[in-house]
C-alpha cells in the first residue's frame, strides 16, 4: 500500500512541479538574488553600517548587552536585589514550568461574555511570585525581578499623567512583554519547552471544537464564528498563532499512528475552522504557515497538504468565497503604512503624551462599540505593531522590527544546528511570526490584550528555545 502510494504520488503533477519549483524555479532564483544590486547592497550595509565600530552599540546586540551589563544602574540595582533575595521567603508551592501553559489557557479559552482583561494581572502575578520565591537568588530571578521593577515604576509614572483607560490598555502590553521574558527564563529545558506545545496543542483544539459548535448552531449558518472572543479577527488571529504549535507538537510523540492522527486533525479542524471564521487574512496565513512549517521540518510532509481535499465540502466553499466578498474596510495595504508612520512619527508615551491620550480616548470609543479602529487616519497595521507604534513611537517600532528579524534569522540559523527535536520550535515560531505579520497587515482588531498576551509568548518560545540550545548562565 505504501509503495502504491509512493509511486502514485511521484507520477503526479503535483510531484512534477515540486521538483521544477525545487530543482529549476529555486536554484534560479538564488543566482539571480546573489548576483543582484540589491544583493551588493544588503553587503554594503552589512560591512559599512551594521559592522562600523561607532554605530554598532545600535545594531549589534553582544554590544548593547555588554553595555547594559556595566551600566551602574544594572550594577547597583542587581547588587541590591541579590542581597535582599535572601529575605524573600520561598512559597510552599513549587514552581512549574507548566504554570504558564495553564495561564495561557485560561488566557485564550474564558468566554468573552465573562471576561474582563484585568483577569490577567492577578492569575500572571501569582505565578510571577511564585517564580521570584523560588529563583530570586538566580541570575534569571535577579534580571526578572528588576524588568518587573522597571515596568512597575513605568506604570506609575503612568498613572500619574495620563487617563487611566489608557494606562489599562498600556498596561496589558507591558504584561505581555513580561509574559515574554518569563516563559524565556522558566522553560529551561526541551521537556517544559515541548509540554508547553502540549498546552497549545490542547489551546487550539478546544478553540476548533468551540468553534464547530457555534458554526452548526441552528441560526448561524453562513455567519463568520467569533468563537469565546468578541469578533472573528481576534478569533482568526489566535488560530493563526496557535496553528504552528499546535501542528509540530504530535510530532514529538513516539507512536507514529498518533502522530499521523493527531497531525491531520489539527490540519484539517484548523483549517475548517478558519474558513468559518471568514477570514481571508488568516486563511492565507494558515497556507503560509503550514507550508513553511513542512519544508523546515520534513518536506516528506508535503503529500499531507492533499489530505485538506476532503474538507471542501460545500460549507466551507461557501465560506471562502464570502471571505472574498465581506468588505474589508480597511483601505489600501500600502498607504495604511505611509499614512502610519507619517502620522504617528512623534507619538507615543514620553515622546508626545498628548497625541498618545488623544489616540486612546478616541480608540476606546471605537472598543467600546467592539468596532477595530479604522478610520484614524485610515491605518489597520496589526494590533502587535500598532501598540508599539502608539505607546512608544516609529523609532522605537523600528527598533522593535529590527529585534523581530533578528529573532527570525536566529531561529533560520539555529534550525540548520539544532537537533530534531529542537528544529520543531523554531520552525514553528518562524511561521508563526511569518503568518501572524502578513495577516495582521490585512485584517485587524486593535488594542486586543489577548492577541498581544499570544505574540509575546510566541517571542517568549523562541528565546527559550534559542536558550536552551546554546545554554545560559544561571
Amino acid at each position: 500500500m505504501k509503495d502504491t502510494l509512493i509511486a502514485t504520488y511521484k507520477n503526479s503533477f503535483l510531484y512534477e512541479i515540486i521538483l521544477w519549483i525545487t530543482g529549476v524555479m529555486v536554484p534560479r532564483l538564488k543566482n539571480d538574488f546573489l548576483s543582484s544590486y540589491t544583493y551588493k547592497f544588503i553587503g554594503w550595509v552589512e560591512k559599512s553600517v551594521l559592522n562600523n565600530k561607532y554605530l554598532e552599540i545600535f545594531f549589534n546586540t553582544k554590544k548593547v548587552g555588554e553595555a547594559w551589563y556595566a551600566s551602574a544602574f544594572y550594577r547597583y540595582t542587581t547588587y541590591a536585589i541579590r542581597h535582599l533575595a535572601f529575605y524573600i521567603p520561598k512559597s510552599k508551592i513549587r514552581f512549574h514550568a507548566y504554570y504558564i501553559g495553564i495561564f495561557m489557557l485560561f488566557v485564550l479559552l474564558f468566554p468573552a461574555r465573562f471576561w474582563d482583561n484585568f483577569y490577567m494581572v492577578p492569575v500572571f502575578a501569582c505565578i510571577a511570585l511564585i517564580y521570584i520565591s523560588h529563583n530570586a537568588v538566580h541570575r534569571t530571578g535577579v534580571i526578572f525581578i528588576l524588568i518587573n521593577l522597571v515596568i512597575t515604576m513605568f506604570i506609575g509614572m503612568m498613572s500619574i499623567s495620563i487617563p487611566i483607560a489608557a494606562c489599562k490598555i498600556l498596561s496589558y502590553f507591558l504584561l505581555a512583554v513580561d509574559l515574554f521574558f518569563l516563559i524565556s527564563f522558566a522553560i529551561r529545558t526541551q521537556t517544559d519547552l515541548e509540554n508547553h506545545l502540549l498546552f497549545l496543542f490542547i489551546a487550539l483544539i478546544a478553540l476548533c471544537f468551540i468553534g464547530v459548535v457555534q458554526a452548526n448552531t441552528p441560526g448561524d449558518f453562513g455567519v463568520a464564528i467569533t468563537g469565546v472572543f468578541d469578533n472573528s479577527e481576534v478569533f482568526a488571529e489566535i488560530l493563526v498563532l496557535l496553528f504552528p504549535f499546535a501542528f509540530v507538537y504530535p510530532i514529538t510523540l513516539k507512536s507514529t499512528l498518533r502522530r499521523i492522527i493527531y497531525s491531520v486533525l489539527t490540519m484539517g479542524l484548523s483549517f475548517w475552522v478558519i474558513t468559518a471564521t471568514q477570514s481571508k487574512a488568516a486563511f492565507i496565513a494558515y497556507f503560509i504557515e503550514l507550508i513553511i512549517v513542512i519544508v523546515l521540518i520534513d518536506r516528506r510532509y508535503i503529500p499531507m497538504i492533499l489530505l485538506l481535499a476532503p474538507t471542501f465540502s460545500d460549507r466551507v466553499i461557501n465560506n471562502i468565497i464570502l471571505m472574498w466578498q465581506r468588505e474589508s474596510g480597511h483601505g489600501n495595504f500600502f498607504q495604511n503604512i505611509v499614512n502610519a508612520f507619517r502620522g504617528f512619527w512623534r507619538n507615543g508615551f514620553g515622546v508626545n503624551t498628548d497625541n498618545f491620550v488623544n489616540m486612546y480616548n478616541i480608540s476606546a470609543l471605537h472598543y467600546g462599540d467592539r468596532h477595530s479602529l479604522i478610520n484614524l487616519p485610515n491605518v489597520t497595521i496589526s494590533p502587535i505593531y500598532f501598540n508599539i507604534l502608539v505607546n512608544v513611537g516609529a523609532i522605537f517600532m523600528i527598533c522593535f522590527m529590527y529585534y523581530i528579524l533578528r529573532i527570525a534569522h536566529s531561529s533560520i540559523t539555529c534550525m540548520f544546528r539544532a537537533t530534531p527535536r529542537q528544529k520543531l520550535v523554531f520552525a514553528a515560531g518562524l511561521a508563526a511570526l511569518l503568518g501572524i505579520s502578513i495577516s495582521s497587515m490585512l485584517e485587524s482588531s486593535l488594542f486586543e490584550p489577548r492577541v498581544l498576551i499570544m505574540y509575546w509568548s510566541m517571542l517568549g518560545l523562541l528565546r527559550s528555545g534559542r536558550i536552551i540550545k546554546f545554554g545560559i548562565l544561571d
